[in-house]
């Protein structure tokens, strides 16, 4: 593997979302996001070509209960081209980079800042297809500030998996029930995601696994910058093996919001560990006792 096959294959993967959009109509809408550890591209319309339903004031429990009434029959296709910016970063540190510079950072046999900063994205990119159900609504405040849901079945595609920053050559497949929104009220935004699904590997020395994920995110611009509770957020996914329903690992993060008022950006600082179980490799990828990282996500929002 070189590194140009891998910037020629994330091109690919890049105009695939980019020819496969037109011929889904003209009346979606785009959006990206640019962030350390996720960046995405992607393009969304309904499948009908009736406009997107807007309810009005809601709860979030209400969005809750009305996207459940809705996701018996998708209406809403989303395209998404991903990247893990940070995550690649570190495989290309510990390949390329000159003068051992993963070495020097390395503070013990079981310590590596790379590691620190990368662990628990176990893929360099993605390429899904969402489909489901999507509604705007407005905050229940009575702010007028206008929120979105989705509700829907997620496929995803990519090929290598990362190990310790090192492309084990692997295509997986995954496939997941997806819950996520957020609330912009006019003094605070809230984000949401739940997900259960499972990940399938070519690779037969990767275990394919079941999974279960819940994430949460608060920012309030003019709360309490101090506290986790009005500024922070949460992370926790638990996997299992998916023939025996053995435990392969879990995965939590604790994350520190920080607004910058003035400039409207966000940082934050996630801190936790991922675990991982002897049973999630075989072969010569084998663990052979249960490891657990540290984990130290430094990120911004703009």
């Amino acid at each position: 593997m070189s590194l140009q096959f891998f910037y020629f294959r994330l091109l690919l993967m890049v105009f695939a979302v980019l020819l496969v959009s037109p011929a889904l109509g003209s009346e979606g809408e785009w959006e990206h996001e640019f962030d350390p550890y996720y960046t995405n591209i992607a393009y969304f319309k309904t499948l009908d070509d009736s406009p997107i339903p807007e309810l009005g004031k809601r709860s979030e429990s209400e969005v809750y209960r009305d996207l459940f009434f809705r996701s018996y029959l998708p209406r809403f296709v989303l395209v998404e081209a991903s990247i893990n910016p940070l995550p690649v970063m570190g495989v290309l540190i510990k390949d390329y980079a000159e003068e051992s510079i993963y070495d020097k950072v390395t503070l013990t046999d079981d310590l590596n800042i790379v590691e620190v900063a990368t662990a628990g994205f176990e893929e360099p990119y993605a390429l899904s297809l969402f489909l489901g159900n999507m509604v705007k609504y407005e905050s229940a405040d009575g702010s007028g500030i206008q929120s979105k849901g989705f509700m829907g079945y997620l496929a995803s595609y990519g090929h290598w998996h990362i190990r310790k920053n090192r492309l084990v050559d692997d295509r997986w497949g995954e496939f997941e029930w997806k819950l996520k929104g957020d609330q912009v009220l006019s003094d605070r935004k809230l984000s949401w995601s739940f997900r259960f699904g499972f990940k399938i590997h070519d690779n037969p020395l990767i275990t394919d696994e079941f999974y279960v994920a819940v994430k949460r995110e608060r920012v309030q611009e003019h709360g309490d910058v101090y506290s986790w509770i009005q500024n922070g957020g949460v992370e926790f996914k638990y996997r299992m093996n998916k023939d025996s329903g053995a435990t392969i690992g879990q995965q939590l993060i604790i994350d520190k919001k920080i607004p910058i008022k003035k400039k409207g950006w966000v940082v934050s600082l996630g801190i936790g560990f991922v675990r991982d179980t002897p049973r999630k490799y075989r072969g010569n990828l084998l663990i052979d006792k249960t490891e657990t990282a540290f984990v130290l996500r430094p990120s911004i929002t703009f």
